[in-house]
Parts: structure tokens; C-alpha cells; sequence
């Protein structure tokens, strides 16, 4: 395992970082345990729809895990940046095998109900808080930092890659359980314990990965630690205008997730292979779009790849919307993962090769809020604005009425602050790849 990685690391620009060891343990580790959260996603979206067949559900399940990462993710950077990280990340990974496990049992014995769906996403998105932080904060101190921009976009096509097998997975263990127990239910325990697995895995990777001694915060309160984090991003423009950008993209577009179950169902008259079929074809074009996007590392003009992708993802996901067949449907979704690779990989990587070592775990903390605040709001508001649709604008919009609206709406809103970005952020159009913030 180790030569083959070695060997395309030799071929592959991007990939030549798993030469080293450590980075390369932690990096197998956050991939399995990354696979295992997608399949959590598809999990809890699947589950809470079939307990319940409502959108508001699918919307409020977003809120829940959001509520606990609101209050904590920012006292997670700045944990990251007190506590020895490896560690920390070790234990985080063992708490959330065991939160799985039990839901999971819940689900096989026919106990489960949905407010333990609610219960789980909380505690989850709790740990999150802490995870994602310091997660970022650790990587960098694996590996020699010539070599960062490589790692943060080897890192940065995780998501996308396990995208095509994570959800692929889960939809075929739910269809492939549930029919072979005909238990309709099953299925998704399951898929929870195959999860639990991949957590349990990481943890189990980090334990020989040695790290070298890192200079952390000393002095001061966790919330003196925090307000200066949040000091360092206000003050800085360029920090400012990226992760904003980054908070909209997620809140609008991202957060179509929520509402892919009702596409799978009730547009598409599918199934969970279905649902399955709709994260895989995204993960694909996100990892195409990874790809190229981290090969174009040293592309002289950064800004202009970040609102490329930016304006990519919306126009796709507004025809993705729009579209009334799954053929078509998956083409625009494929195309709005690239999109959307070529903004995260380029704006992550604009914000992890500029951020001082003694702010990278509360910087990064703001910054993983993408996903433990921004895009749970953005499935509240998703479910939301589609349940609104579907019951007052039927008769106006047809087919459209419901998820498809809702779809359609975020784009069009996503275009309009890209377009404004454009003209007037001559900070983040002009971009290059080096340079202070």
C-alpha cells in the first residue's frame, strides 16, 4: 500500500505529499471517516423522510445540528488551538463510533423514532464543532510546508471523492437489507454501523502518527482565545470576503442536499438507489473539478477560478432545479460539482497557505462553521421555502411547486452575489496564488 502510494505520488503532482508517513496515516484515516459521514448524511435524510414524508422535518433535522455547532464551533478552534491535537481528534472519533452504534441498534430492534434522528444530529453536530477544527489545525504540522498547497487540496477533494462511493454505499445497503430482511427500516441501521466503523478507523490510524511539538495559545480565557480569532478574520479584508463568500455558497446552493430525498421520491419517482445515483453524480463532478482545480494551484489568477466556480455552481444547480427528468437532472448535477470543487479547493486553499499558525485553528473553526452552521441553516431554509411552495404556489408554479423552487430560488440569489462580487471585490478578483492577506 505504502509503495503504490509512493508510485502516484511520483506521477501525480498533487498526491506526492503521502510520502510522508504521518500525513499520509491521517489522511487515509480522515478519508474512511469522511465516507462514513457521507453516509450518515444520506442516513439521516433517508430515515427522517421515511418516518415522517415531510420537508419541514428535512429542514428542522438541519436546524438541530446546527444548534449545537453554533455555540461551540468557535470554542472548537480555539480548543484546537490550546489542547495536543492528536489526542483530542482520537477521542472525538470514538465518542461518534459509540453515538452511531446506538442509533443504529435503535434502528435494527425497531425502536427508533424520529426524535432519535434529532437527538443524534445534535450530539453530532456538537462534536463536529471540535472535529473539523482540528482536524485542519493538525495536518499542516505532518508534512514539510513547502509542500502545504498540495496537502490542502489533496485534503479538499476528500469530500468531493467520497461523494461517489459514501452515498452509493448507504443507498445500497438501505435498498439491499431492507429487502433481504424485509424489514423496510433495516437498512439504514445498517448503513449506520458500517459508519461507525469508518470513525472507529481513523481513531485507530492516528494512534502511531507522531506529531512534532506545536506552539499553542497560552494565557487567557477560551472566549479571550476566541474574540481574537474573530478579531484576526474581521480585520482581515481578504479572509473576510472568502469565507463570506464561501458562508453564501453554502447557505444557498450547498444546502440542496436537504431536499434530494424529495427529488429521489417524489420528482423522480425512485427510490433509496436513486437517492444514491443523485450524491454520486455530484461526487463525481467534484472530484473532476478537485482535480483540476488542485492542479491549477500556482494559476496566476486564483480570484478569477474562485468566482469561476462560484458562478458554475450556481448556474448548474439553477438547471438542476429546473430540470424534470433524471437523465438530465444528473448532467446538472454532475456539472455543479465541478463548480463547486473549483470554488472550495481554490478558496480553502487561498485561506490555508495565508492563515499564522497561532490563529489556523479558530481561523479554521470560522471557516468549517460552512458546514456545522451555515449549511444546516441552509436546509432549514431549504426545507422551508420548498414545504411554502409545494403549499401555496402549486397552482402557479406546477411542477416546479416545492423542492424544485427552492432549488431554483438559492441559484438565482448565488448569481447575483457572485456578479456583485465581481465588479466590486477588486481584492478577491485579483487573487493571485502567494502573497500576504
Amino acid at each position: 500500500m505504502t509503495n503504490n502510494l509512493s508510485r502516484i505520488g511520483d506521477k501525480l503532482h498533487v498526491f506526492r505529499v503521502l510520502r510522508y508517513r504521518d500525513f499520509r496515516l491521517y489522511w487515509l484515516g480522515h478519508l474512511t471517516a469522511v465516507a462514513g459521514h457521507q453516509m450518515v448524511i444520506l442516513a439521516h435524510g433517508w430515515l427522517a423522510w421515511e418516518l415522517t414524508r415531510s420537508e419541514y422535518v428535512l429542514g428542522a433535522l438541519g436546524l438541530v445540528a446546527a444548534t449545537p455547532a453554533v455555540a461551540l464551533t468557535l470554542f472548537g478552534g480555539a480548543a484546537a488551538d490550546k489542547l495536543e491535537l492528536r489526542r483530542f481528534l482520537m477521542l472525538l472519533q470514538y465518542i461518534t463510533a459509540l453515538l452511531l452504534l446506538a442509533l443504529a441498534t435503535l434502528v435494527a430492534t425497531g425502536l427508533v423514532q424520529v426524535w432519535h434522528v434529532f437527538t443524534v444530529a445534535a450530539i453530532h453536530g456538537g462534536i463536529q464543532a471540535f472535529d473539523h477544527p482540528a482536524r485542519q489545525a493538525l495536518f499542516p504540522h505532518l508534512l514539510d510546508r513547502a509542500h502545504l498547497m498540495n496537502a490542502v487540496s489533496l485534503n479538499s477533494m476528500i469530500w468531493p471523492g467520497t461523494r461517489i462511493f459514501g452515498p452509493a454505499l448507504a443507498g445500497f445497503t438501505i435498498d439491499y437489507v431492507a429487502d433481504y430482511t424485509g424489514a423496510p427500516l433495516s437498512g439504514a441501521g445498517a448503513a449506520y454501523y458500517v459508519a461507525a466503523a469508518t470513525y472507529l478507523m481513523f481513531g485507530v490510524l492516528l494512534f502511531p502518527v507522531q506529531v512534532p511539538v506545536i506552539e499553542r495559545t497560552r494565557g487567557g480565557s477560551f472566549i479571550r482565545t476566541l474574540l481574537g480569532g474573530l478579531s484576526f478574520v474581521w480585520t482581515q479584508k481578504l479572509f473576510r470576503s472568502l469565507i463570506g463568500l464561501n458562508y453564501l455558497d453554502i447557505f444557498f446552493l450547498a444546502s440542496h442536499t436537504a431536499l434530494l430525498p424529495v427529488f429521489a421520491d417524489v420528482v423522480f419517482s425512485g427510490d433509496g438507489t436513486t437517492l444514491g445515483n443523485l450524491y454520486v453524480v455530484s461526487g463525481i463532478g467534484a472530484l473532476l473539478g478537485a482535480l483540476v482545480a488542485a492542479n491549477l494551484g500556482y494559476f496566476p489568477r486564483r480570484g478569477g477560478l474562485i468566482l469561476l466556480g462560484a458562478g458554475i455552481h450556481a448556474l448548474f444547480l439553477t438547471l438542476f432545479g429546473l430540470s424534470g427528468t433524471l437523465p438530465l437532472a444528473l448532467g446538472m448535477l454532475l456539472m455543479a460539482g465541478v463548480g463547486l470543487s473549483f470554488f472550495m479547493v481554490s478558496t480553502q486553499t487561498s485561506v490555508q497557505t495565508r492563515v499564522p499558525d497561532q490563529y489556523r485553528g479558530r481561523v479554521m473553526a470560522i471557516w468549517g462553521m460552512n458546514y456545522s452552521v451555515v449549511l444546516p441553516m441552509g436546509q432549514l431554509q431549504m426545507g422551508a421555502v420548498a414545504g411554502l411552495s409545494r403549499d401555496h404556489l402549486s397552482p402557479f408554479l406546477g411542477r416546479l411547486a416545492g423542492a424544485p423552487s427552492a432549488v431554483v430560488l438559492g441559484g438565482l440569489v448565488m448569481l447575483g452575489a457572485v456578479g456583485i462580487m465581481t465588479v466590486a471585490n477588486r481584492g478577491v478578483r485579483e487573487l493571485r496564488p502567494e502573497g500576504p492577506a
